[in-house]
Parts: structure tokens; sequence; C-alpha cells
């Protein structure tokens, strides 16, 4: 029946007959010309695989961005992989990677990302709707605010790599994607063969916070160029360094959102830009920007809107997504914006959003209607009851407003966040967005599903059992999971945008119902196939967009209590209380459980995760104090679910943390310090400045 997709082994564990290792050889240099590369004598069974060597194409495709598999020319970031030597000892490797000398003629990098040349933009989205200027010159009141956000890692329970080893007449390649037919297509090319000659069988995937979408495909292809030069299964398991220093993090952002007010304190028009950091290549920037612009307006309604989004090419690693793809960045910016309009106008936040938030029948900035109802009553009543929102907010305003200095004690502050996450297809135009799912059910009435979806655990695989097993009204343990292995499963797309709870939970269900319709009349087995296709898929034009931004919405609101050290002035949260609509949770234990670990990440980076370019000709020195928080200084995370009406869908909730949870912190921080601030996290020094000005 095959083996189950959550319990895969980990890479780390994967051994083959005669393997060796790999490591690379990575330029100096963040841009410039590689002038010679300079190996020491390398002992018998080692040697060194350069551009050359690659059979194929040294090339890597993804959303129309190309990259190499080793760099052969030019160089576009510090780091960058030139070179492989590979051997059967990884000590000595080390060593021989230490002794061997990159030479380049090097040019200024380009590392500035906020203010740009229009040669640095890999992506530019604009979208106009109504008539922002003639709204901004009658308007009320008006504000601006600006906001940036940095880099995030990942931090992985297992460095990211690769393995390749034939197996008969195919290449096997064994790594943790999210992505295996990208990683499929990308070896094919890399090597010169058809696609069916690769096998990918995919590992241990753990929490991965998208950030395993392309990257494990250049692991792979360089893997599996070592092994057809050296004859050899070859694997190549990165450092926790290299991890931290050579694979993507969260692109960074800085959006700056003006808004207008009518007479009554309502929306009129918004004028947002955005720009993302994607360092070099840009392999995701056609999708991260049009995340980030269409969740520009977060969840409020207006009638005239401007938003332009650029991703910006930088002489830096190429960055990626960090749960989600781009929308967080705008989420971010526009819900601590939001809060800023409430203070100005002496309001509740709670209040000044209900008046503001998108309804049944609200248009978005495609021109769609949105087709349901947005439970923001439902949800904001339980966060303030729970959380003491409106009583604790006013108290703080109170101090806020009477402060006479940083000695005032106790600093407190409490900040509210709404947001929604969007499911279903790519938003950038020549993404693949056709899915399949294959159910097939034998004579004993077992079920086994074969899709090529990658599962980080067993929660969603619960989900696909449980909603297959009620179709065909069978036991829950009488389904199993095909191991995704790409040629024995249908391409089922990329594991992101939770599309492994909603677009292949849906054909789950799908290919399910059509074997029950069948089963009382032909014989078994029977095997059923569900095809998902994008009815309206997004477009882009000169000023506009048009489409549908996702099949269906799991909305959420946060609030985040924090108070300022007496001594350090560091923030130290209180409380974090998170409301979801989820649609049908179908395990609310591991839900919850899931969307805890998802806060306790968003809380880590609003608290100590930064990194700030520091030196660009060396990649150890482009961090600055990163750290992870730990489990016993967080606060209570309070999760709390909507009751779900019958028949309502099951949607994707894990990245709502990070789409609610920062702003809301942000929010808070600002109101215990009476600052405007607008990064996260906030220095010590920055807060106290703050104080002494306020």
């Amino acid at each position: 029946m095959g083996a189950e997709a959550g319990g895969r082994p980990c890479l780390t564990d994967f051994r083959a007959e005669g393997m060796i290792y790999a490591l690379a050889l990575r330029s100096p240099a963040a841009r410039g010309s590689i002038l010679s590369i300079r190996f020491p004598r390398l002992p018998s069974g080692y040697r060194a695989v350069l551009p050359a060597d690659i059979p194929g194409q040294n090339r890597l495709v993804c959303f129309g961005a190309e990259f190499p598999v080793l760099a052969a020319e030019r160089v576009s970031y510090a780091g960058e992989p030139v070179a492989l030597i590979a051997g059967p000892d990884p000590l000595l490797l080390e060593e021989l990677v230490a002794g061997s000398v990159v030479e380049c003629e090097a040019e200024e990098p380009r590392l500035s990302w906020e203010s740009f040349s229009s040669e640095q933009v890999a992506a530019k989205r604009v979208a106009v709707v109504g008539d922002p200027d003639l709204a901004f010159s009658i308007a009320s009141v008006t504000r601006e605010d600006s906001f940036t956000s940095g880099a995030l890692e990942h931090y992985y329970s297992e460095p990211q790599g690769a393995a390749a080893a034939y197996d008969y007449d195919k290449m096997g390649i064994w790594c943790a994607t999210q992505w295996p037919y990208h990683v499929r297509d990308s070896v094919a090319l890399a090597l010169g063969c058809k696609a069916e000659e690769v096998s990918v069988r995919p590992t241990r995937l753990g929490v991965h916070l998208d950030g395993k979408l392309w990257y494990p495909s250049l692991l792979a292809c360089q893997a599996a160029v070592a092994s057809v030069a050296c004859s050899r299964p070859v694997k190549i398991l990165l450092s926790r360094e290299e991890d931290f220093l050579y694979t993507p993090k969260r692109a960074r952002s800085s959006v700056s959102v003006r808004s207008a007010l009518d007479p009554a304190g309502n929306l009129a028009a918004m004028d947002v830009r955005i720009a993302l950091g994607i360092g070099a290549y840009g392999p995701l920037a056609e999708e991260i920007v049009s995340q980030a612009v269409l969740a520009a307006t977060g969840a409020y309604s207006c009638p005239n809107l401007r938003v332009e989004g650029y991703a910006v090419k930088t002489d830096t690693v190429p960055s990626g997504a960090f749960g989600g793809l781009g929308a967080s960045h705008s989420f971010f910016a526009v819900e601590a914006h939001a809060n800023r309009l409430a203070s100005l106008l002496g309001e509740d936040p709670i209040d000044w959003k209900s008046r503001n938030v998108l309804r049944k029948g609200s248009s978005l900035l495609t021109g769609e209607a949105l087709r349901e109802a947005v439970p923001y009553q439902a949800i904001t009543e339980r966060l303030a009851a729970s959380s003491d929102f409106r009583r604790k907010y006013a108290c703080y305003e109170l101090v806020r407003k009477r402060r006479s200095g940083a000695s005032d004690r106790p600093l407190r502050g409490i900040g509210l966040a709404f947001a929604y996450q969007g499911a279903g297809p790519f938003l950038s135009g020549d993404a693949s967005n056709s899915y399949t799912v294959e159910a097939t059910l034998d004579k004993e009435l077992r079920l086994l599903l074969r899709t090529s979806a990658a599962a980080s655990g067993g929660g969603v695989i619960e989900i696909w059992k449980r909603s297959a097993a009620a179709i065909l009204g069978i036991e829950a343990d009488k389904v199993s999971v095909a191991e995704p292995q790409t040629g024995e499963v249908p391409n089922s797309g990329p594991s992101t945008l939770s599309r492994n709870v909603t677009v292949v939970n849906r054909l789950v269900e799908r290919a399910c119902q059509a074997i029950q319709k069948r089963r009382f009349r032909d014989p078994l087995p029977l095997t059923a196939r569900s095809l998902y296709r994008v009815p309206r898929p997004i477009r882009w034009e000169e000023g506009r967009v048009s489409g549908s931004p996702f099949d269906t919405a799991a909305w959420a609101g946060a609030v985040v209590e924090l108070e300022l050290d007496e001594w350090s002035l560091e923030p130290r949260p209180l409380g974090a209380w998170l409301c979801v609509d989820g649609g049908q949770v179908v395990s609310p234990e591991r839900a919850a459980s899931s969307l805890r670990s998802g806060m306790a990440d968003a809380l880590g980076s609003c608290l100590l995760e930064r990194m700030e370019c520091a030196s660009p000709g060396s990649p150890g020195t482009e961090y600055f104090r990163y750290g992870l928080q730990s489990l016993r200084e967080l606060p209570a995370l309070e999760v709390e679910f909507l009751p779900a009406a019958k028949g309502a869908p099951v949607k994707g909730i894990g990245e709502l943390p990070f789409d609610a949870l920062p702003a809301a912190f942000l929010s808070a921080l600002s109101q215990a310090s009476g600052a405007a601030l607008s990064r996260l996290p906030v220095p010590a020094a920055e807060l106290i400045r703050a104080l002494e000005t306020s």
C-alpha cells in the first residue's frame, strides 16, 4: 500500500553503498568576475566538480528567474557556489575547501534595496482603483506611515541538503522539498536527460515555513552533477553555519502607507508603496511581490487605491518566503497603520476597524466581490473578552497621554490586529496552477491516496484521511498515503499557501466522491483522479489586476500585551491571544498546537531575530544579534476557534500568526513607549530615545 508520507526518514540518515560527500567552494566576493580557482593537491578518491562538468544546462529556473547551478563566470553574492569538492571523508573535505582559493575581480556590490535603480527591479506590480488623487485632495484627514521588516532565519530542525544516486536506469534524488516535481525538472535540465529519468524521493520535511520551495532543487542539481562526475552516490548536507549563511531568508521589506479619511473617519483612499529586498537573482520575486500587492489594503475596504510593489535585487544571498509568500509584509504595515489611524481619531481600534473592515460583497483590489462573510465582530468580541482589551487599551492610552517621561512606571501597552490567510492559486502570471490527486479503493476497502504534496507533519495527513474516510464510509486507519515519489504519484504542485489543507484536500474529496458513485456499480479496485485548475487566474495589466486572489480565506484576530523591563527597557510579553475562523477544524488539538508554535515563532521575530547588513565582503559578518526566543520567556499563548458552520470548508490557518501578531506587537510596543515605532525588533537604545522625547 505504500509508505506513509509522514514517516519519511531524515536526509541525515541517508546511506548508500559507496557514498561520498560533496562540499561547496564559495565566492569570497559579493559581485564580480571569477578570474581563477586553485585547488590544493587532491588525494586519490577526491575530485573537483566545476561548471564545465555539468552535462546539461548550468541553470535553474523558478517563476521565470534563472540562476546558475555553479557560478561559471560571474558571482552575484558572497558565498555563491562556484565549484564542489567530492570525496569520502567530510573532515578532509573541509580542509580541502579551506585550502582552495577563488580569485575574483571584485566590483562594488549593490546593497541598497529601499532606494534602487531600474536595473535592480526583478518584478513590478501596479494597481489603481478609483481616483485616489482626487480623494486625497478633498480628504478631511490624511496620515502617512512607513514600516520595515527584516530578514528572518527559518532555522530548520535539519540543515538543508540533497543526495543523488543512480537506481537502475534513473537518477534518484533524496531531499526535503515542498516541490518534488520542481526538483525533478531542475535535475533533468542540469543532467541533460528526460524528466522521467529522474526520480525524486522526498525525505522528512519538518517545519519549513515556505523556505524549501526552490533551494532544495539547487542542492539536488549539485548532488546529481557530482554523482555523475564521480560515478558514485553523493550526499550534500550543509553545516548549521552554511545553512544560516547561504540559504534563503525572508525578504526584507519597506512599506509606506498613506491614507485619506472622510469626515466620518472612514477610509476614502490609500496609497501604498512596497519595496522588497529579494537578494540575488529573485527566484520568487514575481510571486512574493504579487502576494504583497494584493494584500496591501489588509482586511479593509477602500474605494480609491494606488498600490505599487517592487521586488528589488541586491548582491546578497537570494531571499524568499517565510510563513507565506509576501502577504505578511503588507499585513504588518497596514494593521499597524490602521491602529495609528484609530489613535489619531481617539477611537478604540476595534470600533474604527469595524466600520472599515471588508464585508461580503466588498470589492477587492482585483474588482472581484468578496464571496464570503467576514467574521470580524465575532472574532474581536471573543478577543476583547479573553484579553480584556477595551479596558486595558483605554487605561494604557490614558497613562501614555499623561506620561511625563521614562521615569513613569510601569510602561505597558496592548495592541490588536486583524488579518486573513488566502488559499489557492499562485498569483504570478506564468505559474502553473494545475494539480492532480489519485485515489484507489481495493477489494479489502483500503484506500490509497497518491499525491506529491509534501506534508510537513501528521496533522495534514490526518485531514486527508478523515475527509476520505467520511465520504467512503470506512475507518480512517484504512486510508494510507503513498510515498510522494515523482513518477509514482501525480503532480500535486508545491506545498505552500495552505494548498495541502485546501486544494489538495478538496482534490482528495472529489476523487473519493467519484469512487463512491461507482463502487456499487463497478467491481473493485477502483481508481479516480481529480484535477484542479484555477477558474479565474490572476492577470496583471498596466495599472490594473483582475481575477480571484484566493479560493477561500481564513480569518484571525490577535492581541498582544507587553511591558518594558524596568531597567533594560526591553519588551516583555505579558500575554498573546489568537482567535481564528478556520472553517472545519479536523483536529482542534493539533491545530491549536500548530498555531501556538507559530505564535511563538512570530513573537520571537518581534523580540530577538534581527539581521543587518554590515560587511558585504564577508558573509560571516552580515548578521548581527540573531537569537531564538526561549520557551520559558514566552507568555501564555491562547488560541480559540470560532465554531464552524455546517458544511464549512477546511481552511489553511498556519500563516495567520505571522500575518497578525507582529502588527499587534508593534502597536502594543508603540503604546508602551509613547513613540510611533516602525520596525521590529526595536533596539533598546531606540526605545530609550523614544521615551526621552515622548
